[in-house]
């Protein structure tokens, strides 16, 4: 595996949660204390800094952030990744395609890399997850690696089919009903998922139902590219993009680190 580089799709506007003040992966979800000069300082807790802190601890030295026309406010509070140990590099999506298009963008800056992906309006615990699914890609010859985790919520996420040895056989997204238990969360992915990636976008029309990611590794799985999975069994993720979930990441934040009087 070749240099392992983070790639963090920060485009989209956020209209789920409404009119908020900010980029909702930089919307404090709590403070956590910090140990500082004998101290404990309390710091903000943000998505997208759990993210880049659980890439340094994968090993990944550097980090690509796509970002939209409103998302200014991420690139004054990230930097350049310094206080993470990471080297933070911005690529910016004019028009605004869907996540697959928004990921071709950072080609020309990973497309000899092995890259790990997750969203960064979510929260994936612990954070030693990405780290695992990284050393899982290692120990395979996989085009990809998802990372999956158990859900009782289908219709928010993209689930995935796997046969009786485990091997992934088919993607649904956000299915109304579904028997599948599995959705994926995060993903590893090899210099010829990146290029297929662009050449499979290549072929859409501009004017079309809109591409999501679970299409295009299906896409991949069908044209003979290796797809593994792991299952992340014991770790937690959290969408925080409507009302309802960003309440209650807040409240679980909450109850974890206030003192008890």
């Amino acid at each position: 595996m070749g240099e392992l580089v983070g790639l963090l799709p920060a485009a989209g506007r956020g209209s789920r949660l409404g009119p908020v003040p900010c980029s909702k992966e930089i919307m404090p979800l709590g403070f956590h204390p910090v140990p500082e000069g004998g101290s404990a300082l309390w710091r903000p807790v943000t998505a997208i800094e759990g993210h880049l802190r659980a890439l340094r601890a994968a090993g990944a030295t550097r980090a690509v952030i796509v970002i939209g026309e409103t998302k200014a406010d991420l690139v004054r509070y990230i930097g350049d990744g310094e206080a993470y140990g990471l080297a933070v590099a911005y690529v910016y999506q004019r028009h605004l395609r869907g996540m697959p298009f928004a990921l071709d963008l950072a080609r020309p800056w990973v497309r000899d890399a092995t890259v790990l992906f997750a969203m960064p309006d979510t929260i994936i615990a612990p954070q030693e997850t990405l780290a695992l699914l990284a050393q899982g890609h290692r120990q395979t010859p996989a085009d990809v690696t998802l990372g999956l985790f158990r859900t009782d919520a289908p219709h928010k996420f993209g689930m995935v089919a796997l046969n009786g040895a485990g091997k992934v056989i088919g993607f649904v997204d956000k299915p109304a009903r579904s028997a599948l238990e599995f959705m994926w969360g995060a993903a590893v992915w090899s210099p010829r998922f990146t290029a297929f990636l662009h050449d499979y976008l290549a072929t859409l029309p501009a004017t079309g139902p809109e591409c999501v990611l679970s299409d295009v590794f299906a896409a991949a799985l069908e044209a003979g590219l290796r797809i593994e999975a792991v299952p992340l069994h014991g770790a937690a993720y959290h969408d925080i993009g409507t009302p309802e979930d960003f309440q209650a990441v807040v409240l679980s934040l909450a109850l974890r680190h206030t003192p008890a009087p």
